[in-house]
C-alpha cells in the first residue's frame, strides 16, 4: 500500500538585497512532504497555499502476494506469516473489477461529460473515483489527444515561470482541449507528479495502467507538470513502462520528447 503523500504547494519569498521580502509569485512548485529533493537554498520565507490536501490516493493495484524464499502467487495466498501490499488498502477492501482492477475505481465519460456503463466501447474521459480527478483519454487518430504525439517540458499550466527553458510544446493540446471543452470542461491541465503516480498500476507492466479505462496508453514516459527543483534543466515525468519515475529515479531532461496526459480536478 502506498505510504501516504501530502503534496503542498508554496509560493518563495525572495529576499535578495531588498529590506523586506517580496513575493515572488511566479515561482511555484509542488512539494511532497516526503520528498528530500526539494532544494530549499536561498529561500527564507514560505507561504502554504493548498491546505485542502491530501487529496485521497489510489492503492497500487498488486493483488498477488511473494512467497519465502522466492516466487510470488497469483493470488494473495503466501506461506509468509506476515502481512503484504495485497492484504491491505483498497485492493484488499474494494476489489471490485466492475469499475477498474483490484481498487481502482474509474467512471467513462462521453464528450459533453455525462457518465457511460463500464460496458461501453467508446468513451472520451475517465473519472477517477477515488481521487475525483478527470484524465484525457487518449486517440489513435493523428489528432491533438493522439496517443503518439510527444512534447518537450515546460508549456501552459507548468509549475513556476523563469526557472530554466520553459517550452511551449504541448499549448495546442492543453489550448485545444480547453477551447473545444473536451468532456464539457474548459480547466483541463498537465498533472502534478502525486496526480500523475495516482495513475500507475504497480500490479501490470507494459503499460503499468488499468488499460481497461486507458486504453492507447503506450509504455513509455509522460511528463508531470512538476520541475526539478534541484536542477533548471530537469522536471518530473513517470515511466510507464513499469511505473516508476525516468531511470535514475528522479527527473528529466526537459528537453525529452514525451507523452502528456492532461487532467482536471473534479468536482
Amino acid at each position: 500500500m502506498r505510504d501516504t503523500m501530502w503534496r503542498c504547494e508554496f509560493l518563495l519569498l525572495a529576499v535578495g538585497a531588498l529590506a523586506s521580502p517580496v513575493l515572488a509569485a511566479d515561482k511555484v512548485f509542488s512539494v511532497d512532504a516526503n520528498d528530500t529533493e526539494f532544494d530549499m537554498t536561498g529561500v527564507r520565507h514560505l507561504l502554504l497555499l493548498d491546505t485542502a490536501y491530501p487529496r485521497p490516493l489510489n492503492d497500487t493495484g498488486i493483488t498477488w502476494g511473494g512467497n519465502f524464499p522466492s516466487g510470488n502467487n497469483t493470488t494473495c495466498a503466501s506461506n509468509i506469516n506476515a502481512s503484504q501490499d495485497c492484504h491491505q488498502g483498497m485492493d484488499a477492501t474494494h476489489n471490485d473489477n466492475s469499475d477498474g482492477h483490484a481498487g481502482f475505481s474509474f467512471t467513462k465519460l462521453d464528450a459533453n461529460g455525462n457518465s457511460l456503463p463500464a460496458s461501453s466501447a467508446t468513451w472520451s474521459c475517465m473519472r477517477d473515483n477515488v481521487t475525483g480527478l478527470v484524465w484525457e483519454g487518449k486517440t489513435d487518430d493523428g489528432g491533438i489527444h493522439d496517443k503518439d504525439n510527444t512534447y518537450k517540458w515546460g508549456g501552459k499550466t507548468a509549475l513556476g515561470t523563469g526557472y530554466g527553458t520553459y517550452y511551449s510544446d504541448w499549448d495546442a493540446l492543453v489550448d485545444g482541449s480547453n477551447s473545444q471543452r473536451l468532456c464539457g470542461f474548459s480547466d483541463w491541465r498537465v498533472p502534478t507528479r502525486g496526480e500523475l503516480q495516482g495513475l500507475v498500476h504497480y500490479g501490470r507492466t507494459n503499460p503499468a495502467i488499468d488499460t481497461g479505462y486507458f486504453p492507447n496508453t503506450l509504455a513509455s514516459g509522460f511528463w508531470s507538470a512538476s520541475p526539478s527543483a534541484s536542477s533548471s534543466g530537469n522536471a518530473w515525468y513517470f515511466r510507464f513502462s513499469i511505473g516508476t519515475v525516468n531511470d535514475d529515479g528522479y527527473y528529466g531532461d526537459r528537453d525529452y520528447a514525451l507523452h502528456v496526459r492532461l487532467v482536471r480536478s473534479g468536482q
